[in-house]
């Protein structure tokens, strides 16, 4: 994923989490592995956070992250951010998600 493309997703992410009062957004980035950046305060997200990988192609490992750490609550839902350039497979979530398509997938 491009980063101008990506900096928009996580901008949206950050404007959407303020208008909401969303106190903290955990942010996991998934290239060849998952990298956890912790607990952000949406103010910060968009201007502070440090890319790492910049998208991969394997999302599961992330999810997967975040199903086993013990300081994400059960409850709390799952934003994906994505160019939909990732594995063709049922993804396994365990509670709430959705999807933010940054672009179209096309070939």
């Amino acid at each position: 994923m491009e980063r101008a493309l990506l900096a928009k997703a996580l901008g949206a992410v950050a404007s959407y989490s303020v208008a909401r009062d969303v106190p903290g957004v955990r942010v996991v980035f998934c290239d060849a592995a998952a990298y956890d950046q912790g607990y952000m305060q949406p103010e910060d997200i968009a201007g502070t956070v440090k890319i790492k990988g910049r998208g991969g192609t394997v999302l599961q490992p992330g999810i997967n992250l975040l199903r086993r750490a013990e300081d994400f609550p059960k409850e709390a839902p799952l934003l994906i951010i994505t160019d939909a350039w990732c594995e063709n497979r049922l993804l396994l979530y365990g509670r709430e998600h959705a999807y933010l398509i940054v672009a179209a997938r096309t070939g």
